[in-house]
């Protein structure tokens, strides 16, 4: 792609509607982005799924929606394991990419995109938003200004209930479709790269100690999306 992309003339393609893919489709239509495309895994949930959020093309998968010479960026939502074949996919096809976190499941995979964006001369950017957020950017400020003096040391916490319970499910905690992270690639990868962005250092070496808290979980029957609202009850197990 050699014409320079504007906000009138962007055209973006979003994968995966589950619970973060609507809110990246609402992100770009408030900065005045259009959407263009929605792409699911099969074609009758994207014919649907497009009809409630208002998008004008449907594809039964990614792949098809990278065919469209009118989409210049795609919007991975789709779940861990698929951000490698997907990211890689996209930019061979000469889409610029921003992809749900993790970029991929190891670093061997991860390694690989960066050098592919660098030799397409593409962006692959990874969405960690939380740099967003207004409390971030104003610490960020204050380190670049050094109104904080030297840092020494550095403290935070990232807290959160949701799979709080024996009974709580979904497909992050399975190692082959989330990656063998968990916790630490799901909400901790956000903590580590706001102390990367609001100090501009970098880790270089890392001590942990981990903790599985609930052994045994009890899996549902039947697959439950993100943030639905359900109310599990026994049948369901």
């Amino acid at each position: 792609m050699t014409e320079k992309l504007t906000k009138q003339s962007i055209g973006v393609g979003v994968a995966g509607t589950g619970f973060i893919g609507p809110a990246h489709i609402e992100a770009l239509r408030r900065n005045g982005i259009k959407v263009l495309g929605l792409a699911e895994a099969t074609k009758e949930k994207a014919v649907e799924k497009a009809a409630e959020l208002g998008i004008p093309r449907a594809f039964g998968s990614l792949y098809k929606m990278l065919a469209d010479p009118d989409i210049d960026v795609v919007h991975l939502a789709t779940p861990n394991y698929l951000h490698h074949p997907h990211t890689k996919a996209a930019l061979l096809a000469g889409k610029h990419v921003v992809c749900e976190k993790p970029l991929a499941m190891n670093t061997t995979e991860s390694a690989e995109l960066v050098k592919l964006s660098k030799e397409k001369n593409l962006v692959n950017a990874v969405n960690f938003n939380i740099r967003m957020y207004p409390l971030a950017q104003q610490a960020r400020s204050m380190v670049q200004n050094g109104d904080l003096g030297d840092l020494f040391i550095l403290q935070g916490s990232y807290l959160q209930d949701w799979l709080l319970f024996q009974t709580d499910w979904n497909w992050r905690l399975e190692p082959d479709l989330g990656g063998t992270l968990r916790a630490v690639g799901d909400i901790g990868s956000h903590w580590l790269d706001l102390l990367t962005f609001i100090t501009g250092l970098h880790v270089e070496e890392v001590y942990a100690d981990f903790k599985t808290f609930h052994p045994i979980r009890k899996k549902p029957a039947k697959p439950v999306e993100t943030y639905t609202g359900k109310i599990l009850t026994p049948e369901d197990y």
